[in-house]
């Protein structure tokens, strides 16, 4: 039960950097609601005409307040749904303020809703009581686009790529572990270790930045990918209660690097807690 409060603190903690613990579920769920409507009331600015600076301004305001509002009570659904992972309302509840979030597909809106659940998705996949029912919606919600695939293709005949999608890859990685979709997870795993390891050799200082929103995650290297597909394979192999081959992994990531990025981290601290659960 610790463990779970544990991840429920983290998961609000990297949501969002304003505090969200003193407004109620019925004040989140309020506000989102306010927000999205004022949102979808303001009419789309049609450039050239009459007031477009100012009415962009309004209509860029009122989305990036129903955005936030979104994202917080998206936060709080899943923490309660930890919490209560019998409730069904809960989930179809996150389903439906996602499509709100995410909008249309192939925009940058959408693909700002992908990031922001990759995001919080870290804390809740190294759960050990995360149920399948929950690690599947995570999958549905983060799981690549298309253009990561081209990504994929490229890397396996010697070309580097644009970043695009990774930690969404690595996300979705992690997911496919917790549904025991082994084969599945060590292809993604290999298809994103491809991926970095072929950008690293074309331009080893190469380096990603995924804005302020992402917090202690924004600036990233391939370095970073690379250890933590070495990380996910031995959260991989953990699962599994191969607890040494898991060590394995750890130490290849730090002989990489010895700082591990947050993700990674997380999953370190998972894997040591599962391998010393195990000897006790």
């Amino acid at each position: 039960m610790i463990h779970r409060l544990a991840l429920a603190t983290v998961l609000i903690v990297v949501a969002s950097s304003s505090p969200i613990q003193a407004e109620t579920l019925e004040q989140l769920r309020d506000n989102y609601q306010k927000a999205h409507e004022t949102s979808s009331n303001i009419e789309d600015p049609k450039f050239g005409t009459e007031g477009f600076r100012e009415k962009l301004a309004v209509w860029a305001d009122g989305n990036k307040k129903s955005q936030l509002a979104a994202q917080k009570l998206i936060s709080a659904l899943f923490k309660r749904w930890i919490e209560q992972p019998n409730d069904e309302t809960l989930k179809t509840e996150i389903e439906s303020v996602y499509q709100g979030l995410a909008g249309k597909r192939s925009t940058e809106r959408h693909t700002n809703a992908k990031s922001f659940i990759t995001r919080i998705s870290w804390p809740l996949l190294t759960d050990s009581e995360l149920t399948d029912e929950q690690a599947e919606l995570l999958s549905k919600l983060i799981k690549p686009r298309g253009v990561s695939r081209i990504g994929d293709v490229m890397a396996r005949v010697g070309l580097p790529s644009e970043a695009y999608g990774w930690d969404q890859q690595a996300a979705y990685a992690m997911a496919l572990i917790r549904l025991g979709k082994e084969k599945q997870a060590r292809q993604e795993i290999s298809n994103l270790h491809a991926k970095a390891s072929t950008n690293y050799k074309a331009n080893p200082k190469g380096s990603l930045d995924y804005g302020p929103e992402a917090g202690a995650s924004r600036y990233r290297d391939y370095v970073d990918y690379l250890q933590l597909c070495e990380v996910l394979s031995g959260f991989q192999d953990s699962v599994s209660n191969d607890h040494k081959n898991a060590a394995k992994h750890v130490t290849q990531a730090r002989n990489l690097r010895y700082k591990l990025s947050p993700e990674a981290m997380v999953l370190v601290v998972e894997i040591n807690r599962r391998s010393k659960a195990d000897q006790d």
